[in-house]
C-alpha cells in the first residue's frame, strides 16, 4: 500500500469511523489478517495455497471410496433403494424381539401364519395389525428420533462424498488425471477468483457436516447390508480410516468458517452468506409410511392369493382341456415388476383371465351364431321381451370388443401404456412425484379391470337365466316364448351348436361360483316379464 493510501486509511479511521464503507474496509482488513493466520496456511494474498490442494486431494481419495458404497445403497439416484437401506438402518434401533416382529410382518411370513390357522384367519389378521401398531408406536421414542438425525447427517455425508473434486484438483495441477490412481499431484497456487464458484459449492455441501461415531456405525452397517456379511477387522479399520481422514480435513484444515471467510473476503462483503444445503424430513416417518403401506397392500395380496388358490379345482373343472387365456398388459409378469419396487400390484389378474377364457370357450363363435339366429329368425310372442333378450345376447356376443379395448389400452401411447408405467417406476427412483403418478395409474387400471369384470359377469348372469329358460322351453311340446324355437335349435345348421350349448350349460354355474368371489351377482329370484 502506498504512503498516501496509508494516510487515507488513518484519516478515515479517525474522522469517518462511523461510515459504513469505512467499517466494511476495516472488517475486510481484519478478515485478511485472520486468513493469513490460518494454520495450516490455505490462503495467502488472494491465492489458495498448496496445503489447500493437498486437503482437496485427501477428500478426493477418501470420499471416492465411500461414494462407491453410497451409489449402491443410499444414493439419491435410486430413491426406493435408498429408502430400503435406510429402513434397515432404522430397524437397527429395535431390540432383538422387535426386530423379530418386523421379520414376522414380511409378506411370506404373514401368509404362512394365515394358512397355518386358516379357520381363525380374521384373528390372525387382527393380531398382525396389533404387532404393526407396536412397531410404529416405538418409532416415537427418543432413540428413534436420534436415528432420524443420524440418517439426515448420513444423507449429507453421501452428498459430500459425491461432490466432484476433479475440477478443484485440476486448478491446482492442470495435468491431474482422475483415471490414474498412481498419479501424484504437483500443487501450484490458485487465484481465489478462479476458484470462487468451486469454493461456494464446497461450502454448500460442507456446512453443518458432522461425522460422529453414529455416522461411522451407519456406514459400517451399510457395508454389511450390501455384502450380506460381517466385515473383517482390517476392512472395518480401513473404512473408519477413510472417515477419520475426511473428518480431520473438515475439522482442522477446511473448516466451514475458514471457507466462508475466504469467500467473503473475495466478494468484498463481510456480511455475505453463501448458500448451504438443507437436510429436512424424517427418515423414521418415511419408514413408518412405507411399512404401513406395504402392510396394507400385502394384506390385500394375501387375501387375493389365498382366494385364487382355493379356486384352483373349480377352474380346472371349468376348463379341463386348455389352460387360462393370457391377457395382454394386465398380467402377472407386469404385476411382479410393480411388486419388485413398489407396494402396488394388479389385483384382478386371475378373474380377468377366467372371464376371458370363459367367453372364448363358452361363448364360442358357434354359440354366438346360434344366439344371433334366435334373435333374427325367432318368432317371439312378446316384442318387449325380444328387445330385452336381444340386448342381453348382443352384450355377450360383442364382449370380446370390450376385452380387445382393455388389452389394447396397455399398448404404446395408450392410456394404460405399460411403457409409461415402467417409465414411472424408473423415474420414481429419483423423484417421488413419479410414484404418485404411478400409484394413480395402477389404481385406475385396477378399477377398470374390476368394472370390466362386473359388467361382463352381470351380462352373462342375465344371459344364463334367459338360456336356462329357453333350453327348458325347448323341451316342452310347444314353446311358450318363441314359437319356432325347436325349429331354430334343431336345424341342420344349429343342431351341433345347440348340443354344445346344452352340454356346456351346467358348467356355467361353476363359473358364477368362481366369480361371486370377485364381483356382485344378483341371484335373487326376480319374476321375469310376461313372455307369452
Amino acid at each position: 500500500m502506498s504512503l498516501i493510501g496509508t494516510f487515507i486509511d488513518i484519516f478515515d479511521s479517525i474522522f469517518r469511523r462511523s461510515s459504513p464503507e469505512v467499517q466494511r474496509k476495516q472488517l475486510l482488513k481484519k478478515m485478511d489478517v485472520e486468513i493469513q493466520g490460518f494454520s495450516p496456511m490455505i490462503c495467502k494474498s488472494g491465492y489458495l495455497q498448496p496445503n489447500f490442494g493437498e486437503a482437496i486431494f485427501t477428500l478426493y481419495k477418501n470420499c471416492g471410496i465411500l461414494d462407491r458404497l453410497f451409489i449402491e445403497t443410499v444414493s439419491t439416484n435410486d430413491l426406493p433403494r435408498r429408502h430400503r437401506f435406510e429402513a434397515q438402518l432404522v430397524i437397527t434401533g429395535y431390540n432383538a424381539e422387535d426386530q423379530e416382529i418386523v421379520s414376522e410382518l414380511q409378506f411370506q411370513n404373514r401368509k404362512d401364519d394365515i394358512l397355518a390357522e386358516f379357520n381363525n384367519s380374521e384373528r390372525i389378521y387382527i393380531h398382525q395389525r396389533h404387532l404393526l401398531d407396536k412397531i410404529l408406536k416405538d418409532l416415537n421414542s427418543e432413540q428413534f428420533k436420534k436415528i432420524d438425525r443420524d440418517i439426515l447427517m448420513l444423507r449429507q455425508l453421501v452428498d459430500f462424498c459425491h461432490y466432484n473434486y476433479v475440477p478443484f484438483m485440476q486448478l491446482f495441477d492442470s495435468n491431474f488425471v482422475p483415471a490414474d490412481s498412481t498419479y501424484t499431484p504437483a500443487y501450484s497456487e490458485v487465484d481465489v477468483g478462479k476458484a470462487i464458484n468451486l469454493l461456494e459449492d464446497l461450502y454448500y455441501q460442507l456446512y453443518g457436516l458432522n461425522i460422529s461415531n453414529s455416522t461411522g456405525a451407519a456406514v459400517l452397517a451399510l457395508y454389511r447390508l450390501r455384502r450380506c456379511a460381517d466385515l473383517e477387522p482390517s476392512e472395518k479399520n480401513s473404512i473408519l480410516g477413510n472417515l477419520k481422514k475426511i473428518n480431520y480435513i473438515i475439522k482442522q484444515v477446511l473448516q466451514p468458517e475458514k471457507l466462508k471467510a475466504i469467500i467473503r473476503y473475495f466478494r468484498a462483503d463481510p456480511n455475505y452468506e453463501p448458500a448451504v444445503a438443507q437436510y429436512t424430513g424424517s427418515p423414521r416417518q418415511e419408514f413408518a409410511t412405507m411399512l404401513q403401506s406395504k402392510f396394507d397392500s400385502d394384506e390385500q395380496r394375501i387375501k387375493s392369493e389365498i382366494q385364487d388358490e382355493k379356486l384352483t379345482q373349480e377352474i380346472q373343472t371349468l376348463f379341463p382341456e386348455n389352460g387360462l387365456e393370457k391377457v395382454q398388459g394386465y398380467n402377472q409378469d407386469y404385476s411382479e415388476k410393480l411388486q419388485a419396487e413398489t407396494p402396488l400390484s394388479f389385483q384382478w389378474i386371475l378373474p380377468i383371465r377366467v372371464l376371458k377364457t370363459f367367453e372364448k370357450q363358452y361363448i364360442s363363435d358357434g354359440v354366438k351364431a346360434l344366439l344371433d339366429d334366435i334373435v333374427i329368425e325367432g318368432f317371439f310372442n312378446n316384442s318387449t321381451y325380444k328387445t330385452s333378450f336381444s340386448q342381453i345376447v348382443y352384450a355377450a356376443i360383442n364382449a370380446d370388443q370390450d376385452f380387445y379395448a382393455f388389452e389394447n389400452s396397455f399398448s404404446m401411447n395408450e392410456k394404460n401404456s405399460i411403457a409409461v408405467m415402467e417409465g414411472y417406476i424408473k423415474d420414481s427412483r429419483k423423484d417421488k412425484s413419479f410414484y404418485t403418478r404411478l400409484e394413480k395409474m395402477v389404481v385406475t387400471v385396477n378399477n377398470e379391470a374390476h368394472n370390466l369384470l362386473q359388467t361382463h359377469v352381470t351380462n352373462l348372469w342375465a344371459l344364463h337365466k334367459e338360456l336356462g329358460e329357453l333350453l327348458a322351453d325347448a323341451k316342452k311340446p310347444s314353446s311358450e316364448i318363441i314359437q319356432n324355437l325347436k325349429v331354430l335349435l334343431l336345424s341342420s345348421r344349429n343342431k351341433d351348436r345347440t348340443n354344445l350349448l346344452d352340454y356346456q350349460f351346467p358348467n356355467w354355474k361353476i363359473f358364477f361360483e368362481i366369480m361371486k368371489n370377485y364381483v356382485i351377482i344378483n341371484t335373487s329370484d326376480v319374476k321375469n316379464e310376461q313372455k307369452k
